[in-house]
């Protein structure tokens, strides 16, 4: 519900230099030095190289699908609480361009067979039915397809929300409403084959019915955390200082809502697999809990569901933007360390054996992404000035 007072002030544009900040300078610096040292690793080993880059890339893009969910969650709902941070989840949309050129190197000959062991002509030969679905032709034709989509998707958002602050009219607002619906849809569909084809296509033999529910559980706890430290960067920055306690509540809430349901995912796809026992699904948990990374296992419930969950049940804690950023920097450590347990079994099944490469592949696709979005931040204002839901928005109450 929300509140009304006599007299609104609404705030003003704010926009950003970046090239008055150091964090700009860092970025460009890490990104130049990550790729020269990338190229290296790719030459050392270009195995561990596939696999460092791979991890990276998906951790971000993670954040990249959640963005997008709520930005049409929140059209589709016609939500007014999340109208102050709508931009810079706006903001990662644009980027989605840039991803697809991150992902160019894995699909080259002499990586994607390394990545989806699928792809060699030894275990293509033995495919039969299943070769006109899994080979590099029809992986790669699908890829472009949902980039291509996310990408004219996001630009679409991002271009109807900048130019209402120029005119004003409510008309991009109704328009985004309309569209949001089948984008969910849309969204719901290409978010499960993206997983069957990039996650489970690691273990091509596996199979799971939970696996893209599974994956929107991931990108939409990340997505929420990603605009809570977004949030936090920032406000102390100067910026988004209409935001309140109210809003921060909605955050908490829906972080702890989507934490939860993260849980009941990931539990469901353990359970009905355990549950039916049949070798098909139980290949990736027995290939999973085999020496030092059984005890990602427990980390990771721990870590990613029992402390967050309980940390984020107090409303102080919801409350407060510090205490949330607290938890959402968390979550995202929590996020790579269960992607690192995913795919990194592939590349060492014996035993965990970090690599420099994943600090470096890590680094280098986070600057380029960090560098990129203070540049598109600094295209429009960081609040949507003239949405029609501000007024709602400045007075929302829990």
């Amino acid at each position: 519900m929300s509140g009304h007072p006599h007299t609104i002030h609404l705030p003003a544009p704010e926009r950003i230099s970046p090239w008055k900040y150091a964090l700009t300078y860092i970025f460009a610096i890490l990104a130049i030095v990550g790729l020269f040292l990338s190229l290296i690793g790719a030459e050392v080993d270009r195995v561990q190289f596939v696999y460092s880059w791979f991890f990276a890339f998906y951790f971000f893009f993670t954040i990249a699908l959640g963005s997008f969910f709520w930005v049409t969650l929140h059209h589709a709902c016609n939500s007014a609480w999340s109208v102050l941070m709508r931009r810079l989840w706006e903001i990662v949309l644009k980027l989605i361009p840039l991803f697809f050129l991150l992902f160019l190197p894995l699909t080259l000959p002499d990586s994607a067979d390394k990545l989806w062991k699928y792809m060699t002509p030894e275990n293509q030969a033995t495919l039969n039915h299943a070769k006109d679905w899994l080979n590099p032709i029809s992986f790669n034709c699908r890829a472009f397809i949902y980039f291509l989509y996310f990408s004219l998707a996001g630009l679409y958002y991002r271009r109807e929300s900048v130019r209402q602050d120029t005119d004003g009219n409510p008309v991009h607002s109704c328009r985004m409403i309309d569209h949001s619906y089948l984008a969910l849809v849309i969204f719901g569909v290409f978010e499960t084959f993206l997983s069957f084809d990039w996650l489970m296509g690691l273990e091509w033999h596996w199979s799971s019915s939970l696996f893209g529910a599974y994956n929107f559980g991931i990108c939409a706890q990340v997505g929420m955390a990603a605009g809570i430290v977004l949030v936090a960067i920032f406000r102390s920055a100067g910026f988004l200082s209409a935001m309140n306690t109210e809003h921060f509540y909605m955050m908490g809430k829906l972080l702890f809502g989507f934490t939860i349901l993260w849980a009941y995912f990931a539990f469901g796809q353990y359970l009905l697999i355990w549950y039916a026992n049949i070798p098909e699904e139980t290949i990736f948990y027995n290939n999973h809990n085999f020496g030092g990374w059984m005890y990602f296992c427990f980390f990771i419930v721990v870590g990613k569901f029992m402390f967050p969950a309980m940390y984020l049940l107090a409303q102080d804690t919801k409350k407060s933007l510090r205490a949330l950023c607290a938890v959402a920097v968390w979550i995202l450590f929590m996020h790579g360390v269960e992607l690192y347990w995913f795919i990194m079994p592939y590349a060492h099944p014996a035993s965990v054996l970090p690599s420099w490469q994943d600090f470096v592949s890590f680094i280098t696709i986070g600057s380029i992404l960090g560098f990129f979005y203070i540049r598109i931040a600094a295209q429009a204002s960081l609040i949507p000035v003239r949405d029609p839901r501000m007024v709602e928005c400045l007075t929302i109450t829990n």
